[in-house]
């Protein structure tokens, strides 16, 4: 009878343990905002100097290993082969003078992507006609941490748009 009883509680409890709630992972806070945005910045910076150096490969090493650039008219590009070549259809007709990536907001998103909405500008001179060449917009880019602990573009899109030049003061009068 002893056995039966022991039998019947040790059931009880390995039901009881089963049906219990598992235990919670240890939350991890979310992280700095600032500290956030300036390695955010830090990175689009490294991007800018690639492009005024005319430098597509440089560009794509900075995206995830199968990040994507959506492209305002035309086909995106996926992984890093098709984004180096795409940077460098534009970089090979444009001498770049001047670039310049803004990060206006950084909305982080766990702890492994943010989201950054940003604008950009860029000046330069049409390698053919030797025209100057240049363009203003507003981007918006999915970043994700690799497990090297490095913020990579995962996606990105971006669209040319004048910067807006604020209206003129009605007339009184």
């Amino acid at each position: 009878m002893f056995s039966r009883r022991w039998l019947r509680s040790l059931s009880f409890f390995l039901f009881a343990a089963a049906c219990a709630a598992p235990a919670k992972a240890p939350e991890t806070p979310p992280p700095d905002p600032t500290a956030l945005k300036d390695a955010i910045q830090a990175r689009e910076k490294e991007w800018s100097a690639a492009f005024l150096a005319g430098n597509s490969a440089g560009i794509a090493a900075l995206y995830t290993e199968d990040g994507a650039s959506i492209q305002p008219a035309g086909d995106s590009w996926t992984g890093r082969e098709a984004i180096a070549k795409g940077e460098a259809a534009l970089l090979d007709t444009i001498a770049v003078t001047a670039r310049e990536d803004i990060a206006e907001d950084v909305i982080p998103a766990g702890d492994k992507f943010a989201v950054e909405i940003g604008h950009y500008s860029w000046q330069g001179t049409s390698k053919a006609s030797k025209q100057p060449r240049g363009a203003s917009g507003r981007y918006m880019v999915m970043w994700r941490k690799d497990a090297d602990g490095v913020w990579r573009l995962h996606r990105d899109i971006g669209t040319d748009a004048p910067a807006k030049v604020a209206a003129a003061p009605a007339k009184k009068g």
